[in-house]
């Protein structure tokens, strides 16, 4: 579970990372254009900090047990 909870906090801090510096393989990609399509630049970006943060807290969460 070491494991998990690691890949877990990595993949939040990615998700996080690539929010704030605005990765262009996060929003130039087929998938995230249509997401952004439907939702909107502002719910796309919402979706990653809610994932990100999801991430951290879950890796954390399982570390702490």
């Amino acid at each position: 579970m070491e494991i998990l909870g690691g890949f877990l906090i990595a993949y939040g801090v990615f998700c996080l990372a690539g929010l704030l510096l605005q990765f262009p393989f996060l929003y130039n990609n087929a998938k995230s254009k249509i997401i952004i399509k439907m939702m909107g630049k502002t719910g796309y970006n919402i979706l990653i900090l809610v994932f990100g943060l999801a991430g951290i807290i879950g890796g954390i969460l399982i570390l702490s047990n």
